[in-house]
């Protein structure tokens, strides 16, 4: 038996990461996890009186937690018994490293019998991708994700698949909302769902209408759902990437909405955009709606409020009055708002305000980079809300190095 956590929103990515390292390295079928999660406890045999204990367990410790923040910041190895393992790095914030090791002193009382490394508080954190790997499937799939970009290149240079993949960069902020207790034949017994503070059965996890309810509370606990209305100073507003009507985005940015309800999404961010913006200006800097069966951007642009400065993206057409880029004076900074920070000019040395990245290069374009002097609006960063430029000014800008997403601790230089 085993307790894990289950990637929720994230869980494409890395599925998709985890299927491109087997087709093109040749990796075995059965030496990878097509259903990536965060191992805690296990594995470990329980008889039915244990099962209980350990569902109580669940319960007790699970309630004192809304949601378990987590980064996953690239790939490691290790030599496993069967062969060498390739996993993501998980980065665990306090409040995970915490909850697991609270769960681990309260397991270890009914259940002893586990693997060694969970009676460690040194706990190694991390997704398998790859397993059991021997010299050649190791050195194939290594150099693939690793940042040895000499090896990695020599490798697809000959590989069926030559386009500019960027795995090396695996970067992502994510949430676990939910463990999981599954047993001996890894089928699900329950989960324990953090946002609404019980436990569920193997049918309750399952049911699509639970899961949107758990992604409803996770949006109202971020503060990406609700809020108060706009404040009625002059301000100016910025965001790029809304991608309304376009619910592959959804899987594809790891965005917190059910994926079958892309009229939810719609509606919530230009919920967002309204109560936030009011009658302020706002620099929308592009990639309004996309995706097949999309309206177009004027059905969206009559329902969204304040004057809008309109930056042409890749899904934009017909926009009249949008422009390729602008640049604004706010306080004693100068800006450059572009939707593509790679098409900004070679000889621009000021703050550059973009979008067009999402989440999918964390790495290199989070919210701030102090170091390229970027600011990435993508909504994922945002939590799907506008900032103002009063709020990024009082950041003093000149002194960070880095910003992950909005509600991040700076990291200062």
């Amino acid at each position: 038996m085993l307790i894990q956590v289950r990637i929720g929103p994230g869980k494409r990515k890395l599925t998709e990461s985890i299927l491109k390292v087997s087709r093109l390295c040749r990796i075995p079928a059965d030496k990878i996890h097509r259903i990536p999660h965060i191992s805690l406890y296990g594995g470990f045999a329980a008889d039915y009186q244990q099962v209980k204990r350990v569902q109580e367990v669940l319960v007790s410790v699970g309630k004192r937690y809304s949601f378990l923040p987590y980064l996953i910041d690239g790939f490691r190895w290790i030599n496993g018994r069967q062969g060498r393992v390739i996993y993501f790095n998980i980065v665990a914030s306090a409040e995970f490293k915490k909850f697991r090791q609270e769960l681990a002193e309260r397991l270890l009382r009914i259940v002893p019998e586990t693997k060694p490394f969970d009676k460690e508080e040194d706990f190694l954190f991390h997704s398998t991708l790859a397993y059991k790997l021997d010299s050649l499937q190791f050195e194939k799939a290594w150099s693939y994700v690793s940042s040895d970009k000499v090896l990695s290149e020599k490798f697809l240079s000959h590989a069926e698949d030559n386009e500019d993949y960027h795995m090396r960069y695996f970067y992502l902020p994510l949430n676990a909302l939910r463990v999981t207790f599954l047993n001996d034949q890894s089928k699900m017994i329950c989960e324990y769902d953090f946002l609404q503070q019980r436990l569920l059965s193997r049918s309750e996890a399952l049911n699509t209408n639970e899961w949107s309810r758990t992604l409803k509370l996770f949006r109202f606990d971020k503060g990406i759902e609700g809020g108060k209305f706009v404040d009625e100073r002059d301000s100016i507003y910025l965001i790029s990437d809304l991608h309304l009507d376009h619910s592959s985005i959804i899987r594809h940015c790891a965005r917190p909405f059910a994926s079958s309800n892309v009229d939810e999404m719609n509606s919530i961010l230009v919920e967002n955009w309204n109560r936030t913006v009011g009658n302020n200006q706002i620099y929308f800097l592009g990639d309004l709606s996309s995706g097949k069966g999309a309206r177009p951007a004027s059905y969206w642009l009559d329902r969204l409020q304040g004057k809008i400065h309109f930056i042409k993206g890749r899904h934009d057409v017909d926009i009249y009055g949008s422009k390729e880029c602008e640049i604004l004076k706010y306080g004693r900074y100068k800006f450059l708002m572009i939707h593509d920070p790679d098409k900004r000019p070679a000889d621009w040395h000021h703050w550059t305000i973009h979008g067009h990245k999402h989440n999918n290069d964390v790495k290199n374009y989070p919210f701030i980079n102090g170091d390229k002097k970027t600011i990435n609006v993508s909504p994922e960063l945002l939590n799907y809300r506008p900032v103002n430029f009063d709020f990024l000014t009082s950041l003093k800008l000149d002194s960070i190095k880095r910003m992950d997403t909005i509600d991040s601790i700076p990291l200062t230089r």
